[in-house]
C-alpha cells in the first residue's frame, strides 16, 4: 500500500509542477530565513556560555547617584573575597581600551587589546590554551599570553613561547616573555589580544596611587559565587563592607551590586562596559521576525497545497468509490506534504551554505558552513521539516478525506470547499506580517538616517584621531614640538590633545565636584574632559556665555568650560547657576578649585542612544591619551602623509596609527545598521512568500468564481467589471491586514525608537508607503488570475458541468 501511495504522490507532484514549484519555493525561502536567524540568535546567546562556571560568575556593578558602572575600585574585590563568605574567588583587570606600542626587534606597532589581570584570572575564565603550561600562566610579571591571531602577526608560523615582545606602558618599555597562546572565543563578551599580569600595569600606571584608592573606579571585577547564594543579603553584606572601609561616606556614595556573567554581553546597559555590546532588544525582534516568516511560510504551504488539492477532487472522490480508504487518502497527503519540505529543507540548507559569506559580513560573525552542519543540526532540521510537513497536510488531508464523493461528483468544485474562511483569514495573518516587517524596516531606516545626519553640535570632519598618542599627548614638551612641526604645513588648521573626545565612549573619564559654598557630602560626579587650549577650536564648539581658553592668561589652566547640561543640572540645587554661571566655582576631588570661564551650548560627546549629560572641561594635558588633528578637505592624503613623516621623524619609537573621527562615529550605528540591512532583506523574502500564498488562494477562489462569473458576464457584466469584483475579494484581505498591522507596527517600533535618547518621529510616510506597497503586491498577485478567469469562454466554462 505505501508503494502504491508513494507512486501517486510523486505522479500528482509531477502533474501539478506549477503548484509543487510554488509550495518548494514558499517553503525553501521560509525555512532559509529560519535557519539563518535561528543561527544568528543561538549564537547572541551563546556568549560567554564557554565558561564552566559561568551560571556562578558575577560582575561587581558600582551605582552613584549618576550612573551605575561596570567598573570598580581595584581595592574593592579581593577585600571583599576575604571578608564575604558567599565570595568563592575573584579577578580584577584593567580593559586598557588605548593603544599601546608594541616593539619587536626595529619594528613598532600600534597595538589595541590589552588586559592587565590578575593571576587568578583564568581561574575564573575557561579561554581555550593552545600551547603553554597553563598551571604557570600569570605567575610571573615579566610574562605574557597571546592570542592565536596576535601569534601569527609577530612570529608567523614560528613556535612563539619564549620570545620576547616590548611593550610601552604609560613612557616605560618593559620586555614581556610569551609564555602561552590562550584563544579568546568570539562569543567571549571580554576581548583581548595581550594578558599581562597587572603588577607591571600597576607599577607604570599613569595614576599609581588610583590602585590603591576606595573611589577610583577604572578595574572590572568578577567573583565566583557560592551555590544558591542570596542577592539581598550580599547587597547588605557589600554595604557594610564599605562602611567599615570608608566610613558612612563611602557607603551613602556607592551602591555595589552583582550582575550575572550571562547577562552581560546581552542585556548590560553599564557605563565603562566592554564594546561592542550585543541588544537583547535586537535579537527579540529578529527571533519574532523568524517565527513570523516561517509561520508565514507555512500558511502559503497549506493555502497553495488546498488549491493544488481542488484540482484532484474529483480524482479523489473515484478512488474512494472504488475503495480506498480516509486512512490511505490521509497518508497520501501526509507524504506529499513531508516529501515537499525535506526537499525544501535540502534546498535551504544548500543556500544557508552559499550565502554564509555575505551573511557573515552582514552580521559581523564568523560563521563556517562546517560547523553549521553538525548531526545535531542536520537531525534538527530533518525533525522540523518532518514536523511542518505532517502539519501542514493536516488541514487539507482532513477536509478531502472526509467529504461525500456524490456531492463533489455532482458540482464543479465542491460545497465543501466553497466558504474559504479559515484559507483568507490565514492570508489576513499572512499580509499582517509582511506589513509589519515593511513598517520595522521603514522606521529603523528612517532612525539610523536621523542619528547619522543629526546635527551633533561639533565638527567631526576631517579630523584624524591618532591611536597610540599617550606618550606625546601626556607630555607637554612634546605635544608643542608636535603642533609646532604640524601646523607649520598648509592645509593643518589646529592639533588639540585631550583625555577623551566627542564619540570616543570607551574613555571617557568622570570626577567628583563640589561647587563653592554647597555642604561636602553634596559633592557630584561630572563627566570630565581634560584638554588644552585648543580643543573648542579643532571641534568648532560654540559658545553660549563667556571665552574660550586663552594661552595669554595664566590663571585659564585653573579655568573650566562647562556645557548646558551642567548649568541646568547645578540650577537644580542652587538656581544662580543658571542666572550668573560665569565666575562659579567647582571644587575637583583632588583638591583644585577651577573658575568657570565660559558655558558651551550643548554638544553630542556621547552616543545619541544617550542623554545629554552634564559635562566639564579643563585644562590638563597630564591626563591626555589621544591627539587630534584637523585637516583641510583638499588634498587630504597628501596631509595625512605629511602628518606621518612628521611623527616619524619627531618620534620613531611610537608607531604613526590613525583613524578618521567619522568612521568612529559612524561604528556607533553598527548594530542598528546591521539590523536595518538584515530586515531589508528579510521584508523582501517575506513580499515573496505572501506574494506565491495570495497567489495559491487567488487560484483557489478563482476557479471556485468561475462559473459565477461566466454566468455574469452572459448576461451583460463587462470584462472591468469581473476583474474588479475578483479583485475586491482578495483588496479586503489585505486592507484587513493593514488596519491590524499599522496599529501593531506602531506600537512596537515606538517602544523600539524609545531606546534612543534622540529618537526620529514615527514617519507617517513609512506607514503609507507599507499600505501602497502591500497593495500593489496583492494586485499583482491577484491581477493574472482574475484577468484570466474574466476573459475566458463563458462557453468554455460552463461545458465542464
Amino acid at each position: 500500500m505505501i508503494k502504491l501511495i508513494a507512486r501517486l504522490v510523486v505522479r500528482n507532484l509531477i502533474k501539478q509542477r506549477l503548484y509543487t514549484l510554488l509550495n518548494i519555493a514558499g517553503l525553501t525561502l521560509g525555512l532559509l530565513v529560519f535557519f539563518t536567524i535561528l543561527i544568528y540568535v543561538r549564537h547572541q546567546y551563546s556568549f560567554d556560555q564557554f565558561n564552566e562556571q559561568s551560571d556562578r560568575i558575577y560582575r561587581l556593578t558600582s551605582a552613584t547617584k549618576e550612573r551605575i558602572a561596570a567598573i570598580v575600585p581595584y581595592t574593592w574585590g579581593h577585600q571583599m573575597r576575604n571578608e564575604i563568605a558567599e565570595i568563592a574567588n575573584v579577578a580584577s583587570f584593567q580593559n586598557i581600551t588605548i593603544a599601546l606600542t608594541v616593539k619587536q626587534g626595529d619594528d613598532v606597532f600600534a597595538q589595541h587589546g590589552f588586559l592587565g589581570v590578575d593571576s587568578t584570572f583564568l581561574d575564573l575564565f575557561d579561554f581555550p590554551t593552545v600551547s603553554g603550561n597553563k598551571e604557570g600562566f600569570l605567575k610571573s610579571p615579566n610574562k605574557m599570553l597571546i592570542t592565536p591571531q596576535t601569534a601569527e602577526k609577530y612570529f608567523g608560523s614560528d613556535n612563539p613561547i619564549g620570545k620576547t615582545l616590548q611593550v610601552n606602558l604609560w613612557g616605560t618599555f618593559v620586555t614581556y616573555e610569551i609564555e602561552g597562546v590562550v584563544d579568546c572565543p568570539s562569543n567571549s563578551h571580554i576581548q583581548f589580544q595581550f594578558l599581562i599580569p597587572i603588577q607591571w600595569v600597576r607599577r607604570h600606571f599613569f595614576a599609581p596611587t588610583a590602585f590603591a584608592s576606595w573611589t577610583s573606579h577604572f578595574c572590572h571585577t568578577y567573583f565566583v559565587m557560592s551555590k544558591d547564594f542570596d542577592p539581598v543579603k550580599l547587597r547588605v553584606d557589600m554595604k557594610n563592607f564599605l562602611e567599615r572601609h570608608g566610613g558612612e561616606s563611602l557607603r551613602d556614595k556607592y551602591t555595589p551590586d552583582v550582575q550575572a556573567l550571562e547577562d552581560i554581553y546581552l542585556k548590560s546597559d553599564l557605563r565603562f562596559d566592554f564594546q561592542p555590546r550585543g541588544n537583547h532588544q535586537h535579537v527579540l525582534i529578529l527571533l519574532a521576525v523568524a517565527f513570523g516568516i516561517m509561520a508565514m511560510a507555512v500558511i502559503n504551504f497549506v493555502n497553495i497545497s488546498s488549491a493544488k488539492s481542488l484540482k484532484a477532487v474529483k480524482e479523489t472522490s473515484l478512488r474512494k468509490i472504488l475503495g480506498s480508504s480516509k486512512r490511505q487518502i490521509f497518508l497520501q497527503f501526509v507524504m506529499e506534504s513531508i516529501l515537499l519540505t525535506l526537499i525544501s529543507t535540502f534546498l535551504a540548507i544548500v543556500g544557508l551554505v552559499l550565502i554564509l559569506p555575505d551573511f557573515n559580513l552582514i552580521a559581523g560573525t564568523e560563521f563556517f558552513w562546517l560547523e553549521l552542519l553538525t548531526v545535531s543540526n542536520l537531525l534538527l532540521a530533518l525533525g522540523m521539516a518532518i514536523l511542518i510537513g505532517a502539519f501542514s497536510a493536516i488541514y487539507p488531508a482532513l477536509i478531502l478525506s472526509s467529504f461525500k464523493p456524490v456531492s463533489i461528483l455532482s458540482s464543479r468544485s465542491g460545497d465543501q470547499l466553497k466558504s474559504g474562511w479559515s484559507r483568507k483569514i490565514l492570508v489576513v495573518i499572512q499580509f499582517t506580517l509582511a506589513v509589519l516587517l515593511l513598517i520595522a524596516t521603514g522606521v529603523i531606516y528612517h532612525q539610523v538616517s536621523f542619528m547619522t545626519t543629526k546635527n551633533l553640535g561639533f565638527d567631526k570632519d576631517q579630523i584624524l584621531v591618532l591611536n597610540g598618542a599617550r606618550v606625546v599627548a601626556a607630555d607637554a614638551g612634546k605635544m608643542e614640538l608636535f603642533r609646532s612641526a604640524v601646523t607649520k604645513y598648509e592645509g593643518i588648521q589646529s592639533v588639540t590633545a585631550n583625555s577623551s573626545f566627542p564619540g570616543d565612549i570607551e574613555s571617557h573619564w568622570s570626577a567628583r565636584y563640589l561647587p563653592e559654598g554647597w555642604p561636602a557630602d553634596e559633592n557630584m560626579a561630572l563627566w570630565t574632559i581634560y584638554t588644552d587650549h585648543e580643543f573648542v577650536k579643532t571641534f568648532d564648539l560654540e559658545l553660549m556665555k563667556g571665552r574660550d581658553f586663552n594661552r595669554d592668561i595664566g590663571s585659564d589652566t585653573l579655568g573650566l568650560l562647562v556645557n548646558e547640561a551642567a548649568i541646568r543640572h547645578l540650577s537644580g540645587m542652587d538656581p544662580t547657576w543658571l542666572e550668573a554661571p560665569l565666575g562659579k566655582r567647582l571644587v575637583h576631588s583632588g583638591g583644585t578649585k577651577g573658575k568657570v570661564i565660559g558655558v558651551l551650548w550643548d554638544f553630542h560627546f556621547e552616543t545619541l542612544k544617550e542623554q545629554l549629560n552634564p559635562l566639564v572641561i579643563q585644562i590638563g594635558l597630564q591626563n591626555a591619551f589621544s591627539i587630534q588633528v584637523k585637516v583641510r578637505a583638499e588634498n587630504i592624503s597628501d596631509q595625512v602623509a605629511a602628518i606621518g613623516a612628521i611623527w616619524k621623524e619627531l618620534f620613531p619609537e611610537i608607531p604613526f596609527d590613525y583613524t578618521f573621527l567619522d568612521q568612529r562615529l559612524a561604528q556607533h550605528f553598527d548594530a542598528d545598521k546591521k539590523l536595518g540591512q538584515l530586515l531589508q532583506i528579510v521584508t523582501a523574502l517575506s513580499i515573496i512568500i505572501a506574494a506565491l500564498g495570495l497567489f495559491g488562494l487567488a487560484t483557489f477562489m478563482v476557479y471556485q468564481k468561475s462559473k459565477e462569473m461566466s454566468i455574469r458576464k452572459v448576461i451583460g457584466a463587462s470584462e472591468k467589471q469581473l476583474i474588479r469584483l475578483l479583485a475586491w475579494d482578495f483588496l479586503k484581505l489585505i486592507l484587513i491586514a493593514n488596519l491590524i498591522a499599522i496599529p501593531v507596527g506602531y506600537m512596537v517600533m515606538d517602544q523600539w525608537l524609545d531606546g534612543f535618547a534622540f529618537r526620529t518621529h514615527m514617519p507617517l510616510l513609512v506607514f503609507l508607503l507599507a499600505v501602497g506597497f502591500s497593495l500593489f503586491i496583492a494586485s499583482v498577485s491577484v491581477g493574472q488570475q482574475a484577468f484570466k478567469t474574466a476573459t475566458q469562454n463563458p462557453v468554455d466554462v460552463l461545458a465542464e458541468q
